[in-house]
């Protein structure tokens, strides 16, 4: 028995959308990616490295669906200070569940 379900075990975890999931964006992210990169890590002076950031999924949500100038905001990284992100129009909540859980697996 162990023989059989030991081979079945690992092909589930190395499945190719497992790893495709860590490794490629999900589709939403270009409109993150514009600012904050491919893979979310930022750019300098152009926006904070996603994959850092200590917000909450619900922070998050409201972050992209409002901007940066919500009441109750986390302090921002002094380096950007002076950098406004625009409310993002169109991102649905299954999207922005992919985005954060493609950014937190970086």
């Amino acid at each position: 028995m162990r023989l059989i379900v030991a081979p079945i075990l690992a092909s589930l975890i190395m499945s190719p959308v497992t790893a495709l999931s860590k490794t490629s964006p999900p589709k939403a992210f270009t409109k993150c990616a514009k600012c904050h990169g491919a893979v979310g890590h930022g750019g300098t002076r152009t926006a904070p490295d996603l994959a850092t950031t200590k917000m909450t999924f619900k922070q998050f949500k409201t972050q992209v669906r409002h901007g940066s100038g919500w009441k109750g905001r986390p302090p921002k990284n002094p380096r950007y200070r002076w950098k406004k992100m625009p409310a993002q129009i169109g991102v649905d909540d299954t999207d922005l569940e992919k985005i954060y859980s493609f950014i937190k697996s970086r």
